[in-house]
């Protein structure tokens, strides 16, 4: 796969954030209590007739990406304990990780009998599992000690679940549907996987009519001053491309961090892996606010 667009590789560009504690360095977070509940305006609902869009939509990006229509794997939503500690997303993540819990064995009489109910009062012990943030997870944990033929890109979607601590509306919710193009191979590989994904999809905009741009991204890590989200601060790997102000896709470089994590080899070297994601559910708002009406959005992708 060819670097189309060399000039537009990752650059340093700013430090990590500001406030310590106890020598920890802290980014600033807003935690929303979604047991406060949600306004209208975040509840990202798919009408029926938006449901044909989304589907469209997911057949062009599999065109664009050279990906077969039955090549696809959908994931489920569930991480055990294990494995979300070992991809490390708890630690960096945190304030951002949602667990599943369930009624303590002890409460369940008095639910049953109406004597308790759900509300801001209530505390569950049990974290049963966790639940998923990034589809590209389960690629890595699948392929998790194996030796790879070759490079490779996997496709994949998933419902993700992250406990956002940045305002909420219809581009960003609770839950959404992430659909990856996961690279695994060479570093090179991995780099021009993204440069040929950002042109691709910058065609796929402007045969839209859709004006995007593209923007570095650093990953909200809780501690900004630890390694991996210094390092992360110094080597920018992440891009979004944003409309009207909204991130719909990102544009990210792991380097071998997965492949050593996960010992998943290309010959005699951890592989280096990348993904360009898309949340499906920012996409079809981005297409109600630029066309208004299923109708004329899915003329223009199917024109497209």
């Amino acid at each position: 796969m060819r670097n189309v667009l060399q000039g537009h590789a990752f650059h340093p560009n700013r430090a990590a954030g500001a406030g310590r504690l106890d020598g920890v360095r802290l980014r600033p977070v807003r935690i929303l209590k979604c047991f406060q509940g949600l306004p209208g305006d975040c509840i990202v609902i798919i009408e029926k007739q938006w449901h044909q869009v989304k589907n469209v939509l997911q057949g062009k990006l599999d065109d664009i990406f050279s990906i077969a229509p039955d090549a696809t794997a959908e994931f489920d939503s569930l991480l055990a304990h294990e494995e979300i500690n070992a991809l490390g997303y708890v630690r960096n993540f945190p304030h951002l990780t949602c667990v599943m819990c369930s009624i303590e064995e002890g409460e369940l009489l008095g639910f049953a009998r109406g004597q308790r109910k759900l509300d801001r009062e209530f505390k569950a012990l049990n974290a049963d599992v966790a639940l998923l943030p990034a589809t590209c997870y389960k690629v890595y944990l699948g392929l998790q000690g194996q030796r790879l033929d070759g490079a490779r890109v996997e496709s994949c979607i998933a419902r993700c679940f992250r406990h956002e601590d940045k305002a909420l509306d219809r581009y960003r919710a609770f839950n959404f549907t992430m659909k990856e193009y996961v690279y695994l191979g060479t570093a090179e590989g991995a780099q021009a996987h993204l440069e040929a994904g950002y042109d691709r999809l910058f065609s796929l905009f402007a045969q839209l009519g859709i004006t995007a741009g593209c923007e570095e991204a650093n990953d909200p890590f809780f501690d900004s001053g630890s390694a991996v989200a210094r390092l992360s601060a110094l080597t920018p790997t992440k891009r979004e491309l944003v409309f009207d102000g909204h991130a719909v896709s990102s544009l990210n470089y792991h380097r071998n961090y997965f492949g050593e994590k996960f010992n998943i080899r290309l010959d005699d070297s951890f592989v280096h892996t990348s993904c360009v994601a898309f949340g499906l559910e920012r996409w079809i708002s981005m297409f109600k606010d630029r066309f208004g009406n299923a109708a004329d959005a899915l003329a223009a992708l199917e024109r497209a």
